[in-house]
Protein backbone atom coordinates (compact mmCIF):
# COMPACT_ATOMS: atom_id res chain seq x y z
CA UNK A 1 0.00 0.00 0.00
CA UNK A 2 2.86 2.35 0.76
CA UNK A 3 4.35 1.51 -2.64
CA UNK A 4 1.09 2.40 -4.42
CA UNK A 5 0.92 5.76 -2.66
CA UNK A 6 4.50 6.53 -3.60
CA UNK A 7 3.83 5.60 -7.23
CA UNK A 8 0.76 7.88 -7.26
CA UNK A 9 2.81 10.74 -5.84
CA UNK A 10 5.31 10.34 -8.65
CA UNK A 11 2.60 10.37 -11.32
CA UNK A 12 0.84 13.53 -10.07
CA UNK A 13 3.51 16.06 -11.27
CA UNK A 14 3.53 14.40 -14.69
CA UNK A 15 -0.25 14.71 -14.96
CA UNK A 16 -0.11 18.33 -13.83
CA UNK A 17 2.50 19.19 -16.47
CA UNK A 18 0.42 17.52 -19.18
CA UNK A 19 -2.70 19.46 -18.16
CA UNK A 20 -0.73 22.73 -18.15
CA UNK A 21 0.54 21.97 -21.65
CA UNK A 22 -3.01 21.42 -22.90
CA UNK A 23 -4.14 24.77 -21.41
CA UNK A 24 -1.26 26.64 -23.07
CA UNK A 25 -1.98 25.00 -26.41
CA UNK A 26 -5.64 25.99 -26.18
CA UNK A 27 -4.86 29.65 -25.33
CA UNK A 28 -2.10 30.16 -27.89
CA UNK A 29 1.64 30.44 -27.58
CA UNK A 30 3.02 33.33 -25.53
CA UNK A 31 4.44 36.36 -27.33
CA UNK A 32 8.07 36.04 -28.26
CA UNK A 33 10.62 38.42 -26.86
CA UNK A 34 10.77 40.18 -30.27
CA UNK A 35 7.05 41.09 -30.25
CA UNK A 36 6.35 44.72 -29.29
CA UNK A 37 4.70 45.04 -25.93
CA UNK A 38 2.67 48.11 -25.02
CA UNK A 39 3.30 49.68 -21.69
CA UNK A 40 0.28 50.02 -19.43
CA UNK A 41 -1.90 52.91 -20.58
CA UNK A 42 -0.33 53.10 -24.06
CA UNK A 43 -2.36 52.72 -27.25
CA UNK A 44 -0.66 51.25 -30.25
CA UNK A 45 -0.93 53.51 -33.34
CA UNK A 46 -3.09 52.28 -36.16
CA UNK A 47 -1.30 51.29 -39.39
CA UNK A 48 -0.91 54.13 -41.86
CA UNK A 49 -3.22 52.44 -44.36
CA UNK A 50 -5.87 51.54 -41.82
CA UNK A 51 -9.36 52.75 -42.82
CA UNK A 52 -10.83 55.74 -40.99
CA UNK A 53 -7.45 56.68 -39.49
CA UNK A 54 -7.81 60.13 -37.89
CA UNK A 55 -5.83 62.91 -39.59
CA UNK A 56 -4.82 66.26 -38.03
CA UNK A 57 -5.08 69.50 -40.03
CA UNK A 58 -1.85 71.15 -41.04
CA UNK A 59 -1.10 74.21 -38.87
CA UNK A 60 -1.68 77.54 -40.55
CA UNK A 61 1.52 79.45 -41.24
CA UNK A 62 1.95 82.69 -39.31
CA UNK A 63 1.38 85.86 -41.29
CA UNK A 64 4.18 88.34 -40.95
CA UNK A 65 2.77 91.82 -40.35
CA UNK A 66 3.64 94.82 -42.48
CA UNK A 67 6.21 96.74 -40.46
CA UNK A 68 5.53 100.46 -40.80
CA UNK A 69 7.71 103.27 -39.46
CA UNK A 70 6.10 106.69 -39.17
CA UNK A 71 8.82 109.35 -39.28
CA UNK A 72 7.47 112.68 -38.13
CA UNK A 73 7.28 115.47 -35.59
CA UNK A 74 4.99 116.18 -32.63
CA UNK A 75 1.89 115.21 -34.61
CA UNK A 76 3.40 111.74 -34.97
CA UNK A 77 4.99 111.57 -31.51
CA UNK A 78 1.69 112.38 -29.78
CA UNK A 79 2.61 115.63 -28.05
CA UNK A 80 0.99 115.83 -24.59
CA UNK A 81 -0.73 112.46 -24.94
CA UNK A 82 -0.24 108.96 -23.50
CA UNK A 83 1.68 106.74 -25.96
CA UNK A 84 -1.42 104.68 -26.74
CA UNK A 85 -3.22 107.79 -28.06
CA UNK A 86 -0.49 108.83 -30.50
CA UNK A 87 -1.20 108.72 -34.22
CA UNK A 88 0.82 105.60 -35.17
CA UNK A 89 -0.73 103.60 -32.34
CA UNK A 90 -4.24 104.66 -33.31
CA UNK A 91 -3.53 103.82 -36.94
CA UNK A 92 -2.32 100.37 -35.95
CA UNK A 93 -5.50 99.65 -33.98
CA UNK A 94 -7.75 100.81 -36.79
CA UNK A 95 -5.94 98.85 -39.48
CA UNK A 96 -5.73 95.75 -37.30
CA UNK A 97 -9.50 95.91 -36.77
CA UNK A 98 -9.83 95.82 -40.57
CA UNK A 99 -7.92 92.49 -40.52
CA UNK A 100 -4.66 93.95 -41.79
CA UNK A 101 -1.57 92.58 -40.10
CA UNK A 102 0.43 95.72 -39.35
CA UNK A 103 2.99 96.79 -36.79
CA UNK A 104 3.67 100.52 -36.44
CA UNK A 105 6.85 102.02 -35.05
CA UNK A 106 6.44 105.56 -33.72
CA UNK A 107 9.49 107.51 -34.94
CA UNK A 108 8.08 110.93 -34.15
CA UNK A 109 10.09 113.58 -32.31
CA UNK A 110 8.41 116.77 -31.15
CA UNK A 111 9.91 119.84 -32.78
CA UNK A 112 11.71 117.82 -35.44
CA UNK A 113 12.40 119.30 -38.88
CA UNK A 114 13.15 117.53 -42.14
CA UNK A 115 16.86 117.95 -41.36
CA UNK A 116 16.38 116.27 -37.98
CA UNK A 117 14.52 113.39 -39.58
CA UNK A 118 17.28 112.93 -42.13
CA UNK A 119 19.96 113.05 -39.41
CA UNK A 120 18.34 110.20 -37.47
CA UNK A 121 17.30 108.13 -40.47
CA UNK A 122 19.76 105.33 -39.74
CA UNK A 123 18.54 104.57 -36.22
CA UNK A 124 14.92 105.66 -36.61
CA UNK A 125 14.21 103.92 -39.93
CA UNK A 126 17.04 101.83 -41.38
CA UNK A 127 17.70 100.00 -38.11
CA UNK A 128 14.07 98.82 -38.08
CA UNK A 129 14.16 97.62 -41.71
CA UNK A 130 10.47 98.42 -42.32
CA UNK A 131 8.30 97.46 -45.27
CA UNK A 132 6.80 100.94 -45.42
CA UNK A 133 7.96 104.40 -44.35
CA UNK A 134 5.19 106.91 -43.65
CA UNK A 135 7.01 110.23 -44.03
CA UNK A 136 5.26 113.11 -42.25
CA UNK A 137 7.83 115.91 -41.86
CA UNK A 138 8.02 119.56 -42.91
CA UNK A 139 5.55 121.40 -40.68
CA UNK A 140 8.27 122.66 -38.35
CA UNK A 141 10.39 123.72 -41.32
CA UNK A 142 7.59 126.05 -42.32
CA UNK A 143 6.97 127.31 -38.79
CA UNK A 144 10.71 127.90 -38.29
CA UNK A 145 11.00 129.99 -41.44
CA UNK A 146 13.30 127.56 -43.25
CA UNK A 147 13.90 127.67 -46.98
CA UNK A 148 11.42 125.44 -48.86
CA UNK A 149 14.22 124.36 -51.21
CA UNK A 150 16.19 122.95 -48.29
CA UNK A 151 13.13 121.13 -46.97
CA UNK A 152 12.57 119.59 -50.37
CA UNK A 153 16.21 118.49 -50.57
CA UNK A 154 16.03 116.85 -47.12
CA UNK A 155 12.81 115.01 -47.87
CA UNK A 156 14.16 113.91 -51.26
CA UNK A 157 17.21 112.39 -49.60
CA UNK A 158 15.04 110.52 -47.10
CA UNK A 159 12.88 109.10 -49.91
CA UNK A 160 15.93 108.10 -51.94
CA UNK A 161 17.58 106.37 -48.99
CA UNK A 162 14.40 104.48 -48.14
CA UNK A 163 13.92 103.31 -51.71
CA UNK A 164 17.58 102.25 -51.90
CA UNK A 165 16.92 100.15 -48.78
CA UNK A 166 13.94 98.48 -50.44
CA UNK A 167 11.41 100.36 -48.28
CA UNK A 168 8.22 101.73 -49.82
CA UNK A 169 7.45 105.37 -49.02
CA UNK A 170 4.05 106.89 -48.25
CA UNK A 171 4.11 110.71 -48.08
CA UNK A 172 1.93 112.75 -45.73
CA UNK A 173 1.54 116.53 -45.90
CA UNK A 174 -0.30 119.29 -44.05
CA UNK A 175 -2.46 121.89 -45.71
CA UNK A 176 -1.34 125.49 -45.24
CA UNK A 177 -3.76 127.51 -43.16
CA UNK A 178 -3.09 130.66 -45.17
CA UNK A 179 -3.86 131.06 -48.85
CA UNK A 180 -1.16 131.11 -51.50
CA UNK A 181 -2.13 134.65 -52.38
CA UNK A 182 -1.42 135.89 -48.87
CA UNK A 183 1.59 133.65 -48.23
CA UNK A 184 3.60 132.62 -51.31
CA UNK A 185 6.01 130.76 -49.01
CA UNK A 186 3.16 128.55 -47.82
CA UNK A 187 2.38 127.76 -51.45
CA UNK A 188 6.02 126.83 -52.03
CA UNK A 189 5.91 124.40 -49.12
CA UNK A 190 2.61 122.93 -50.29
CA UNK A 191 4.11 122.27 -53.73
CA UNK A 192 6.93 120.16 -52.29
CA UNK A 193 4.81 117.08 -51.62
CA UNK A 194 3.01 116.55 -54.94
CA UNK A 195 6.31 117.23 -56.67
CA UNK A 196 8.07 114.54 -54.61
CA UNK A 197 5.21 112.09 -55.15
CA UNK A 198 5.47 112.54 -58.91
CA UNK A 199 9.27 112.50 -59.01
CA UNK A 200 9.65 109.31 -56.99
CA UNK A 201 6.38 107.57 -57.84
CA UNK A 202 5.12 107.35 -54.27
CA UNK A 203 1.58 107.80 -52.88
CA UNK A 204 0.65 111.07 -51.19
CA UNK A 205 -1.91 111.74 -48.46
CA UNK A 206 -2.58 115.49 -48.23
CA UNK A 207 -4.08 117.51 -45.40
CA UNK A 208 -3.26 115.42 -42.34
CA UNK A 209 -4.74 117.96 -39.91
CA UNK A 210 -7.70 119.00 -42.05
CA UNK A 211 -10.27 117.07 -39.93
CA UNK A 212 -9.09 118.98 -36.85
CA UNK A 213 -8.69 122.50 -38.24
CA UNK A 214 -11.09 125.09 -36.80
CA UNK A 215 -12.47 122.58 -34.27
CA UNK A 216 -11.39 123.78 -30.82
CA UNK A 217 -12.86 120.71 -29.11
CA UNK A 218 -10.36 118.54 -31.01
CA UNK A 219 -7.34 120.73 -30.27
CA UNK A 220 -5.22 121.41 -27.23
CA UNK A 221 -5.18 124.97 -25.82
CA UNK A 222 -2.20 125.83 -28.09
CA UNK A 223 -4.50 125.48 -31.09
CA UNK A 224 -1.91 123.38 -32.93
CA UNK A 225 -1.82 119.90 -31.42
CA UNK A 226 -4.77 117.52 -31.42
CA UNK A 227 -6.28 115.98 -28.32
CA UNK A 228 -6.75 112.20 -28.17
CA UNK A 229 -10.13 112.65 -29.85
CA UNK A 230 -8.51 114.96 -32.37
CA UNK A 231 -5.93 112.31 -33.21
CA UNK A 232 -8.77 109.88 -33.69
CA UNK A 233 -10.43 112.27 -36.10
CA UNK A 234 -7.31 112.62 -38.24
CA UNK A 235 -6.38 108.95 -37.92
CA UNK A 236 -9.53 107.48 -39.41
CA UNK A 237 -9.33 108.94 -42.95
CA UNK A 238 -5.59 108.26 -43.05
CA UNK A 239 -6.21 104.67 -41.94
CA UNK A 240 -8.80 104.29 -44.71
CA UNK A 241 -6.28 105.49 -47.29
CA UNK A 242 -3.56 103.22 -45.91
CA UNK A 243 -5.99 100.28 -46.01
CA UNK A 244 -6.52 100.85 -49.74
CA UNK A 245 -2.77 101.13 -50.21
CA UNK A 246 -2.12 97.86 -48.34
CA UNK A 247 -4.88 96.14 -50.29
CA UNK A 248 -3.21 97.11 -53.55
CA UNK A 249 0.03 95.53 -52.30
CA UNK A 250 -1.57 92.11 -51.67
Amino acid sequence: MDFEVAELNLRLPILAAAIAGLIVAACGAPASSSDPISEPGEVEPAPADAPNSPTLPEPESAIDPFKIVMLGDSLTAGFGLPPADALPEQLERRLTSETYAVEFVNAGVSGDTSAGGLARYDWSVASVDPDILVLALGANDYLSGLDPAQTRANLSTIVERAQADGTDVFLVSLSARSSAASDPRAAAFAAIYPDLATTYGVPLYEGLMDPGFDKPDLLMPDGLHPTADGVGAIAQPLADTLAEYLSDRD
